[in-house]
């Protein structure tokens, strides 16, 4: 298994006692998912207000499940966490799971398939068109710009973005909290001038 620590750390097969550390160590704002394959994995999100998130889900899009923020605390991450990493079914029914609905309107479709640029699928959590999550992963490997000669990080999504909540992605471009923007969003910062990258005058130098 491997635990994403907020997407700034990763740990290859942690223990019980690892992931403990992590939950209790999470600031707000961040996040935690632990991952068995593609798919399959559970996760907390700890909101600016003291509480968690949580999901977990076991496969297809139509077996990812929530539980109601207001009543979770951090015991009971901590146990989801445990009870996934020693894949116990105990998981899927120790709590009143709610299935993640989108509307019937709404086609999944899951990891394991190729889908036509038309189709919606599901990714971090949202739906949007089957060919926009490469659009988010590509964006993740321009990590800076040059600007008039001189070299600039990327300035990731945060909650200071004005249309973006700090429990939700990006509005415009769909990347969740910690990533960088796709380029050409409107809401991504300009590293040199700290304006909004599409009408500030700073120019990104073309090799």
């Amino acid at each position: 298994m491997r635990l994403n620590i907020n997407d700034s750390d990763q740990l290859d097969s942690p223990t019980d006692a690892e992931i403990r550390i992590c939950i209790k160590e999470l600031g707000p704002d961040q996040f935690l998912v632990l991952t068995l394959q593609e798919g399959c994995f559970v996760q907390t999100y700890h909101n600016a207000d003291g509480s968690f998130e949580l999901e977990y889900r076991q496969g297809e899009a139509n077996r990812h499940y929530h539980l109601d923020s207001t009543r979770i605390t951090v015991a009971d991450v901590v146990r989801a966490f445990s009870l996934f990493l020693t894949q116990s079914e105990e998981l899927a029914i120790a709590w009143d799971w709610q299935l993640l609905s989108f509307g019937p309107d709404v086609q999944l479709v899951d990891e394991s398939t190729q889908p036509d640029r038309d189709s919606i699928v599901e990714y971090n959590g949202v739906l949007m068109s089957a060919d926009w999550p490469q659009e988010i992963e590509d964006a993740q490997e321009l990590r800076g710009y040059r600007m008039h000669g001189e070299p600039f990080d990327r300035v990731l999504h945060s909650v200071s973005d004005p249309i973006g909540k700090q429990d939700e992605l990006c509005q415009e471009c769909g990347v969740k909290i910690g990533q960088f923007h796709v380029p050409g969003c409107q809401q991504e910062d300009c590293p040199r001038c700290a304006g909004k990258l599409v009408q500030c005058s700073c120019e990104i130098d073309i090799d």
